[in-house]
């Protein structure tokens, strides 16, 4: 008796077979060329690695609005915002925004704090003063003009504008920032995953 030739019909099976074993090689292969990939649909923001911890004596209370790391922004999730010297209409809205988005957290509310930071070198406009004032969710701060630098040269690598953001953790490190131009509700799925991830803070 002679052997019956294999249906073409079935010949599917052997090349499914051949791309369930080869597919998963060349897609770890393809992600392993391309790690930005990865990083870019886990996070909206730019990882600071490793985090940068800083002393929370840096951030000197000013006259309008007293920042007391122990009972305010100590052992909270921040969101800091630099302003450089004049906070511009970018900055303005920049700072509304997380306003707004300080909203949606809901329970979580007391564990995210808004920072606004300019060096004391700086003496801000009176008129930018009073808007940062009126914010009564906004902690107001100044740092030593060295401290800025440091987030000028090491963190963001570039100068520094009103409108980008930086992130810090419960423990006092600086762990990821936003450029200019960032999506607000990316940095809500941030800050959500990370409330979700943290039993601190």
């Amino acid at each position: 008796m002679t052997a019956k030739p294999a249906k073409k019909g079935q010949n599917w099976i052997f090349w499914l077979i051949v791309a369930v074993g080869t597919l998963p090689m060349v897609a770890a292969w393809y992600f392993y060329s391309h790690p930005d990939l990865l990083t870019k649909r886990g996070n909206e923001g730019n990882l600071i690695t490793p985090p940068v911890p800083i002393d929370y004596d840096v951030f000197k209370p000013v006259s309008h609005r007293a920042v007391s790391p122990s009972r305010n922004i100590k052992g909270r999730w921040v969101m800091i915002h630099v302003i450089p010297g004049e906070c511009d209409r970018a900055c303005k809205e920049n700072i509304a925004n997380t306003r707004k988005l300080l909203l949606l957290f809901s329970k979580d509310l007391f564990r995210v704090k808004r920072l606004a930071i300019w060096s004391q070198d700086v003496t801000l406009p009176e008129e930018t003063l009073a808007m940062l004032a009126k914010d009564e969710t906004l902690y107001l701060a100044q740092a030593p003009s060295s401290f800025l630098k440091m987030l000028e040269s090491d963190i963001i690598q570039a100068p520094l504008r009103g409108d980008q953001l930086i992130l810090m953790d419960p423990l006092g490190n600086l762990m990821m920032w936003y450029d200019s131009g960032f999506d607000p509700y990316g940095v809500y799925r941030d800050m959500r995953r990370l409330l979700r991830a943290s039993r601190i803070g």
